[in-house]
């Protein structure tokens, strides 16, 4: 559909999928990026997380790592293996866990970004969901 001049272009706000085991962090994110004008899903476990990404296919997926029985690293290999979508989507990876290993444990992952909940205030997290929006991927 052609646009006249005076007619602007609405964009669809981008959806976000959030998953976390902490209902207290969750919830404060998912307030947070809701401000920021995302729109969001929420999961308290990487099971749900998972069917949920397969089902609406977000934009983006913010997911904890340290989850029972799927972690968030499981998540994220079957997101990836799942076809096209899944290849392209961005991945952001949030942990407490700042080592050397758990790095490792990523690798070949592709994720847009690896966040250590305790060094990084909300408002980093939610500029740097803003940032992936305007990189190419």
């Amino acid at each position: 559909m052609r646009r006249g001049i005076l007619e602007p272009m609405t964009v669809s706000p981008k959806k976000i999928l959030l998953i976390e085991d902490s209902k207290p962090l969750r919830q404060v994110l998912g307030e947070r990026l809701v401000t920021a004008g995302f729109v969001v899903s929420e999961a308290s476990s990487g099971e749900e997380g998972l069917r949920i990404a397969l089902e609406e296919k977000p934009d983006l997926i913010v997911t904890d790592i340290i989850m029972f029985p799927v972690d968030g690293l499981e998540l994220a290999r079957q997101v990836r293996e799942s076809g096209v979508w899944g290849e392209q989507v961005h991945i952001v990876a949030l942990t407490n866990q700042d080592s050397e290993q758990e790095k490792a444990r990523v690798e070949g992952l592709n994720l847009s970004a690896y966040i250590v909940k305790a060094e990084t205030p909300l408002d980093e997290i939610v500029k740097k969901v803003q940032q992936l929006f305007k990189e190419k991927k």
